[in-house]
């Protein structure tokens, strides 16, 4: 009798579910997101490296892979999966390697913000960049093409495919393109979360867990910081053809130009005065686009993702993709 039951209501069961993420596909990504993403972080947090529960050292770059891997790109393909079908997965991944747009976006996504960053620092600092720049061209090659393609390959693509590929991407077909990178920013900033706890993910040094309010403030300036760059984001998306390749390649192009390696070297500046160069690019950059593309940041709509499958006759019939 109970196993009658239970096999009566499984169904029930998975068919609420799936409509719950059917209905709400982006909570669901966030959700899976955060439980997923700060799971995996769970035993950096508790090793040496970070709150010292573990009698072992933990490195935090195979912990960065895990976030996006399993905290965002598995959430984005199951989602996926769920409310467009294989379909959706295809199209999904047909963005994430879309590898064939203009060489232009690939010099933009690589180069752009350095250049901005060197363009803008000479009404403070005259030619010095430059000067610098040309004594140190070889760590163009050396250091910072080294350090984006890396985290590219191993951390910013899989992150990229959640947050554009998937959730700015939903939210845009709904919302638009300004509004949807408005909605993204908070979760954006928030995901990273743990990283301030964990040597060397964020600072340095962990942050004890008695500075814990300060890292909340932290967090917020970033979400604040975050709208800017998931506005650049999505005018790189859009104008590419949909490409998460492009915006991946461009998120590590800013780590490394905001990062503690080149900017500093060439901008003859300490650390933290450097990297408020980067960020104020992408600021200032971003306003621009959204006032000259009137918020609208190259989005088309006629290039809509597939929409969920409906049920006909008791069968799917898979949507047309456009």
């Amino acid at each position: 009798m109970s196993t009658a039951i239970e096999n009566h209501q499984s169904p029930n069961s998975s068919s609420s579910l799936k409509g719950m993420v059917t209905r709400h596909p982006v909570a669901a990504f966030l959700v899976m997101a955060f439980v997923f993403g700060w799971s995996a972080m769970l035993p950096l947090l508790l090793s040496q490296a970070g709150f010292g529960v573990l009698p072992i050292y933990l490195p935090w770059q195979p912990f960065a892979s895990m976030l996006s891997v399993f905290g965002l790109a598995l959430p984005a393909f199951l989602v996926t999966s769920v409310t467009s079908g294989k379909v959706g997965v295809r199209d999904l991944l047909s963005r994430c390697f879309r590898w064939r747009v203009g060489v232009h976006w690939y010099l933009i996504a690589l180069f752009g913000l350095l250049v901005a960053t060197l363009m803008g620092a000479l009404p403070f600092l005259g030619v010095v960049p430059l000067e610098a720049l040309a004594q140190n061209w070889s760590l163009l090659f050396t250091l910072f093409l080294w350090g984006v393609l890396v985290p590219f390959v191993l951390v910013n693509l899989w992150e990229e495919l959640g947050w554009t590929g998937f959730m700015q991407h939903t939210l845009q077909e709904r919302h638009g393109a300004l509004l949807a990178s408005i909605m993204v920013a908070p979760a954006f900033a928030f995901i990273h979360l743990p990283g301030f706890f964990a040597a060397g993910f964020i600072n340095d040094e962990p942050t004890p867990l008695s500075e814990f309010p300060a890292v909340l403030v932290q967090v917020s300036i970033l979400a604040v910081g975050a709208v800017f760059f998931r506005v650049l984001i999505m005018w790189l998306y859009n104008g590419s053809g949909r490409s998460i390749l492009i915006v991946a390649l461009f998120h590590s192009a800013f780590n490394m130009t905001n990062g503690q390696k080149i900017t500093p070297q060439l901008l003859l500046l300490p650390e933290a005065l450097a990297s408020l160069i980067p960020w104020a690019a992408v600021m200032v950059v971003a306003v621009l686009l959204v006032v000259f593309t009137k918020g609208r940041l190259a989005y088309k709509p006629e290039r809509a993702a597939p929409q969920p499958a409906v049920e006909v006759g008791g069968s799917k019939a898979q949507p047309t993709v456009q």
